[in-house]
């Protein structure tokens, strides 16, 4: 037919996609790393305001722990069980450990400081580089050793978990 515009049925046929294949965990874990991602570039823009680093630390820091506790429970704990995502996890949860650290040094910290700057670059770099470790390398591990129900299992129990902390957050 000529003139018809595909783009609803396009839209609606994405909906009935994701009802007919639900998200998996790491649908979920992205979803969250690309909120980190976006707060973490605020809080250490040169331009922004001292107010709206200091919002977006805060936010981040919110996100961090609303993520972390529920990918620990409900991503790392399935693979730790298993002995090939033993390494992979342990490394995951030490990354874990120092941004916990570097957002607990930052409390307080005001935002105008080159004390602030220097730890929040410091807090982004960890983040980024932990996203990018997951995304690229422990991902493809956990796909062999979860099966498709499982990760769609993991997604539910993750969603649960995270919500009860409060996540997403943004500014």
């Amino acid at each position: 037919m000529l003139g018809v515009r595909t783009a609803p049925a396009t839209a609606q046929s994405h909906a009935t996609e994701k009802r007919a294949n639900p998200m998996t965990i790491f649908d979920d874990l992205r979803a969250s790393h690309e909120v980190q991602r976006r707060l973490a570039r605020t809080m250490t823009h040169g331009r922004a305001s001292a107010l709206n680093r200091r919002t977006a630390y805060l936010a981040l820091a919110h996100e961090l722990d609303a993520h972390a506790t529920a990918e620990e429970r409900h991503f790392y704990v399935p693979l730790l069980m298993d002995d090939a995502g033993l390494s992979i996890s342990r490394h995951a949860l030490a990354d874990h450990h120092k941004a916990e650290s570097l957002v607990k040094q930052l409390r307080g910290v005001d935002p105008t400081t080159d004390q602030f700057t220097d730890l929040a670059m410091q807090l982004s770099e960890e983040v980024r580089d932990h996203l990018d470790e997951e995304e690229h390398g422990t991902f493809q591990l956990a796909g062999k050793l979860l099966s498709k129900t499982r990760q769609k299992q993991l997604s539910s129990e993750y969603r649960i978990e995270y919500a009860k902390r409060g996540g997403p957050y943004s500014i």
